[in-house]
């Protein structure tokens, strides 16, 4: 069945596949066991259309990793200004008289599971008795 330049076969497993005229080609010299061009690719029309929509999504494509890119680079520069300000306060608690050793393992082990860092004590309890400490 044809319709508006394309064929619709019937392809396994019962359903339907609409193929443009250079498919269509193709596929008969598949059936004919021709070889493939030199490309190794399916041979296709080239026209102006077809050229201008490629250039439209590839103008797109080029929109959209310039935008990741570029809220990419505004997270690190805020990333940026998140890691001095830490550092900021660190320096404040250690003017203070504060051991910044100690507040980092403490922040750290705030992150984790209560369980966990429960269950990690205990067997370290468990080895420091085994070595005598």
């Amino acid at each position: 069945m044809s319709s508006g330049g394309h064929t619709t076969v019937s392809v396994a497993g019962g359903g339907t596949q609409d193929l443009s005229p250079a498919a269509m080609a193709w596929a008969q010299a598949q059936q004919d066991n021709a070889p493939l061009p030199a490309s190794g690719k399916v041979p296709h029309k080239n026209t102006d259309a077809d050229k201008q929509v490629a250039d439209a999504a590839f103008a797109a494509s080029a929109d959209e990793i310039r935008s990741i890119i570029e809220r990419y680079e505004a997270l690190e520069s805020e990333k940026a200004l998140v890691v001095a300000q830490m550092k900021e306060v660190m320096a404040e608690a250690k003017a203070r008289g504060y051991d910044t050793k100690a507040l980092r393992r403490i922040i750290a082990l705030r992150k984790r599971d209560a369980n966990d860092v429960a269950e990690e004590d205990a067997i370290l309890e468990i080895y420091k008795t085994a070595l005598g400490m």
